[in-house]
């Protein structure tokens, strides 16, 4: 583990849509590579729970693939909100890039 501040940090979002004003975080993941993009460290992969009815406003599209990949199924059931998922996130970030890079 070396923090460094030419490190990269990769982050995936699966969200209820792509609109970032009106769909929501139901997963983040993180990695963090070196400058020629090799993978340094695997960030925790995070279920955001939210309510059923932010679900149910998903678009067929959305609904469909989030649930045959079983991310529906793990939203439901987990435990983590939108700022527990980002302060873990951050945790693990630390470790890796200095602050403000």
């Amino acid at each position: 583990m070396m923090q460094n501040e030419q490190n990269l940090i990769w982050i995936d979002l699966e969200m209820t849509g792509l609109d970032p004003q009106t769909d929501r975080i139901i997963e983040i993941a993180t990695i963090v590579t070196d400058p020629q993009l090799a993978i340094l460290a695997e960030g925790p992969v995070i279920a955001i729970f939210q309510e059923e009815d932010i679900l149910n406003d998903m678009d067929d599209w959305n609904t469909r693939h989030h649930t045959d990949s079983g991310l529906l199924d793990r939203v439901r059931v987990s435990r983590y909100s939108e700022q527990q998922a980002a302060a873990e996130t951050m945790e693990f970030l630390k470790k890796w890039v200095p602050a403000g890079k």
